[in-house]
């Protein structure tokens, strides 16, 4: 499965700017609606466009791996 490190990358960013980010801010910032953003951070399965994915790599200023990692299925189960 991949998984997205939203909460990791705005908990960072957040610490960084010294200010708090909500998942609706980011949403706006990236142009997605907040229940889109908010599955996308629960990594309920949701997929998103590749769009949205450079969005988002824009606004973290991050490379496409800091945003998304393969777990393989067993790992899944061992959790």
């Amino acid at each position: 499965m991949i998984r997205y490190k939203i909460r990791e990358l705005v908990a960072d960013k957040s610490k960084r700017d010294g200010r708090k980010i909500t998942l609706s801010f980011l949403a706006d910032q990236v142009g997605i609606q907040s229940s889109a953003m908010s599955k996308i951070a629960n990594n309920t399965g949701y997929h998103t466009s590749v769009t949205t994915i450079e969005a988002l790599c824009r606004y973290f200023e991050c490379n496409i791996e800091d945003l998304l990692e393969y777990v393989a299925d067993d790992e899944i189960t061992k959790n």
